[in-house]
């Protein structure tokens, strides 16, 4: 725990002390306690994780409770950061300038990243590469990132992705250059060579424009580059992808309960049953689910109750919707409210009639 800590330091009291003694002990203790109480209460929160009560700091970039309670997605430039946080890698285009007959025309390369303190993808290249000679005779440049999937049957156009363009610009300051020098192989352990050989150097692109995809047939915008490098990744970004596909995987089964008792619109297209429904997307506030009816696809956020704080959180959350979508389906449940819903595309893949 990072937050605020308190040592209790004293005497055992034994048998013989003053009663006295054991009040004002006891008196001390108390206001310890509360004092210590009220310096956590900005610092943390108390989550029930599995029957367990637990205490896990909540970081500065993190939205309070009560702004979870009206906003459940991410912000578009928060996605954006997490998609270009988790990608690692992605396609570098260029302007072709070493073939005259090609001259202007994008040539696209794969290249591996990490993202700098303002969200800027730094790249090791090579100085004989063709996108390197390319980015030195014109600098503009875009690079295509996308989240990954684990999974062989999830079509890697429903996941979301990144255009991040603007201008190549070479790392020069020795400070910096050492920096990349120790947190780029942390990501490629490939590279723990590379960034010592004077054929290969550190490059940034500096974004003049993000452009933010959710997927196939859903939300795509621009995104502000101040409210980009300001935005934070989720902290489930590394390991989202993963958590996706296990929860589609171990509880594809118990998908259709969520339609019927949180999605469906209305209780007549609750009776409908979907064709296909899958989780696309999991991160701290909720999930969004993709349900595939006769005539049309439709989108869906689902959020937890509470925010998550760590992985641990987020399966609970998880397990608690899954498990309340059960016990609403037998007649079981004594809660009232529901968790919150949003309908984030409606006919996404809407059918020819």
């Amino acid at each position: 725990l990072s937050a605020s800590k308190c040592n209790f330091v004293g005497r055992r009291s034994t048998a013989s002390s003053a009663p006295c003694d054991r009040a004002l002990w006891a008196a001390m203790t108390l206001l310890t306690c509360v004092a210590l109480l009220a310096s956590l209460s900005g610092a943390g929160a108390f989550s029930a994780v599995r029957g367990r009560v637990s205490m896990v700091a909540v970081s500065e970039a993190a939205p309070s409770i009560e702004a979870n309670e009206r906003h459940i997605s991410l912000s578009i430039p928060e996605r954006a950061r997490t998609v270009t946080h988790a990608a690692r890698c992605g396609t570098l285009c260029t302007l072709s300038s070493q073939d005259a007959e090609l001259a202007g025309v994008p040539f696209g390369s794969y290249v591996d990243y990490v993202l700098d303190e303002r969200g800027w993808p730094v790249l090791l290249l090579s100085e004989q590469s063709m996108h390197t000679r390319n980015m030195l005779a014109d600098g503009r440049v875009s690079m295509l990132v996308q989240m990954k999937s684990t999974r062989r049957d999830a079509p890697l156009a429903a996941q979301p992705r990144c255009t991040v363009a603007g201008r190549i610009q070479k790392v020069e300051d020795m400070e910096e250059v050492l920096r990349c020098r120790v947190t780029y192989p942390l990501a490629h352990a490939y590279a723990e060579q590379l960034v010592e050989s004077p054929t290969f150097s550190f490059y940034k692109v500096v974004p003049e424009k993000v452009y933010y995809v959710g997927g196939f047939g859903v939300l795509s915008e621009w995104v502000d580059i101040a409210d980009y490098e300001a935005a934070q990744p989720d902290i489930l970004a590394d390991i989202s992808a993963d958590l996706v596909d296990k929860v589609n995987l171990q509880n594809g089964a118990e998908l259709p309960n969520l339609w019927r008792q949180f999605l469906a619109p209305s209780e007549e297209q609750a009776e409908e049953e979907p064709e296909s429904i899958r989780v696309t997307t999991i991160d701290r506030l909720g999930m969004d689910l993709r349900v595939r009816l006769k005539s049309q696809t439709d989108e869906f956020r689902l959020g937890f109750r509470m925010p998550a704080s760590t992985l641990e959180d987020a399966q609970s959350e998880i397990t608690k919707l899954f498990q309340e979508g059960w016990e609403r389906e037998n007649g079981i449940y004594e809660g009232d409210s529901k968790p919150p819903v949003e309908l984030l595309a409606v006919g996404a893949l809407k059918r020819r009639s």
